[in-house]
């Protein structure tokens, strides 16, 4: 009888547990309450390490690398768990939001934990170092033994407790004991895969490189691989521990970025399409341009801190990464401040086809702005700052209460001024204190000036929408036909003002040539206003590498 109670009391149980669950699934998180649940725990997990164990003091930059760090592994490591649970279950991955939101209190964890077992104490890497053999050895063993040197203890605790609860959570869904056996060994495998990281990474780097056969790669070669302190680029590192987690850092933003895309496919398809359509990919491409001249430039400036290493290309990724997230976020602050403009001009965009409510679309663009700051700062506080001023122009441009598009040569002048950000961006890239004092004025002036008198040329789509708006471009000022003329006059101006700005006589015959060649596609009637800014930018590209190889080489 009494096994009989027992057994009722369990099936009691599983069954409030199994309603528990579904209840769960039922519940909504929205987009910002999630990521701020994430932050903020990760905020509380930050103060633990640095003000409450037994830590030595840290700088302000190394407490932003750190939580830096801490942000990119736990996001990957809980993005790559919730994919992966969602397609287990085969449900929306928005079903799993309210679980995920609880989840993150997780993180908490592992420095609790270890300053409980050791008086105040916490390991700082919770990364597997070592070659084939001793990493097969960690998996088989889950982490190896408890504790073992400089990984976490309170994370191994902390992982075993998450697969648990995943496997249980899974079972309780399904009662389907493959399904919660291959959930357990997933989570396994991406939090193993999260640990080994750096050692996988230098595996695959190494295979390539030929430089050191994977058989003989022992755990020192990785920790001098990611910690050597020295330059990257322009930029100085000095200690062994921080060195680490910022070059981590420009190698997990791009995946970042990568899983953050895929999560948002399995959201809505629909939804990740018309935001790709939307992108307005001749401003990508210019933009891009823009930064990697500023790089050029920087590195004619400074030969020294050119060096072409996996390093040195992950981090022109992350900003060029960055640098398309804040056009991005531009784009969605127009799109909603353009609402009117664009029913009338450019319907087919994702607001007027109803595809977004403004609500979500508005947590696009803010999620947009937070990872470009993000990406910067991976960087440095420099970069940062720049995408961060390059947001504000373009807010002031788009958004009252300034709205600045609505004032001819006002508006292109601020948009010359953020364009000017990306090209810093990539300057000081290269250049040693990350500044630009060393770049020429005459080069500064010159682009303000020509993006200011040229950049009209983006307006002549939405004459019927900017006039009905009471947004005075030239186009509306002037017509579609004198306002070609203007500004192809302008752009001919552009390339002849090169040739005096940067002392260059040389450059006369060509500027004379792209101008008039370009001057004939603006004024050209063949030349349908939305397809307007592709030759043009293959012409000034093509200009520009002329300019770059009479000037510079």
């Amino acid at each position: 009888m009494f096994a009989g109670m027992i057994f009722v009391c369990y099936i009691e149980t599983m069954k409030r547990l199994a309603i528990f669950v579904e209840k769960i699934t039922e519940k909504e998180v929205g987009l910002n309450q999630c990521v701020l649940v994430f932050l903020s725990v990760l905020a509380i997990r930050n103060f633990i390490e640095q003000f409450i164990a037994l830590t030595s003091p840290v700088t302000p930059e190394e407490s932003a690398i750190e939580l830096s760090h801490n942000l990119f592994f736990f996001s990957l490591a809980y993005l790559l768990i919730w994919m992966f649970i969602s397609l287990v279950l085969k449900i929306k991955p928005q079903k799993l939001a309210y679980l995920i939101t609880w989840s993150f209190l997780l993180m908490l964890l592992p420095p609790i934990i270890d300053m409980t077992r050791t008086g105040g104490e916490i390991y700082w890497s919770f990364y597997l170092l070592g070659g084939p053999k001793d990493l097969a050895g960690y998996f088989v063993s889950i982490f190896g033994n408890l504790p073992s040197g400089i990984v976490y203890f309170g994370t191994k605790i902390t992982f075993l407790l998450a697969i648990g609860l995943i496997s249980a959570f899974v079972f309780l869904k399904t009662k389907n004991w493959t399904k919660t056996v291959l959930s357990g060994i997933g989570t396994y495998l991406i939090l193993f895969f999260m640990g080994a990281f750096p050692s996988i990474l230098f595996f695959i780097y190494s295979l390539f490189s030929g430089k050191l056969a994977i058989s003989s790669i022992q755990g020192f070669h990785i920790a001098q691989f990611f910690g050597a302190s020295g330059k990257l680029w322009g930029i100085n590192f000095e200690s062994l521990k921080y060195a680490f987690a910022w070059k981590l850092g420009i190698i997990y933003f791009p995946f970042l970025i990568l899983l953050l895309t895929a999560l948002f496919f399995l959201i809505s398809r629909e939804k990740l399409l018309a935001t790709l359509r939307n992108y307005r990919y001749p401003q990508v491409v210019y933009h891009s341009g823009l930064f990697l001249a500023g790089l050029g430039l920087g590195i004619l400036a400074y030969p020294g801190n050119f060096e072409l290493t996996l390093f040195s290309v992950a981090a022109v990724l992350t900003l060029l990464i960055s640098v398309w997230l804040a056009w991005f976020a531009s784009v969605v602050v127009n799109d909603i401040y353009d609402f009117e403009i664009d029913a009338i001009s450019n319907p087919e965009r994702p607001l007027q086809k109803g595809v977004f409510e403004p609500k979500e679309y508005t947590e696009l663009g803010i999620t947009c702005f937070l990872l470009s700051l993000l990406g910067g700062l991976t960087l440095g506080f420099p970069f940062a700052v720049l995408l961060l001023v390059y947001q504000i122009l373009a807010w002031f441009y788009s958004a009252p209460p300034f709205r600045l598009k609505k004032f001819p040569l006002l508006a292109t002048f601020t948009s010359a001024l953020a364009l000017l950000m990306i090209f810093f961006l990539g300057y000081i890239l290269a250049a040693d204190g990350q500044d630009i004092h060393s770049l020429s004025w005459r080069i500064t002036l010159l682009l303000l000036i020509a993006y200011t008198i040229s950049l009209p040329i983006k307006d002549f789509k939405d004459i019927k929408g900017d006039k009905a708006d009471g947004i005075w471009t030239i186009p509306v000022i002037f017509g579609e036909k004198k306002g070609r003329l203007i500004v192809a006059i302008n752009i001919f101006t552009s390339y002849v003002l090169s040739v005096f700005f940067l002392n260059e006589m040389k450059l006369f015959f060509w500027a004379v040539i792209f101008g008039g060649l370009t001057f004939w596609v603006v004024v050209s009637p063949k030349t349908k206003p939305r397809q307007l800014f592709w030759p043009v930018l293959f012409l000034v590209f093509v200009y520009g590498l002329i300019l770059v190889k009479i000037v510079f080489l």
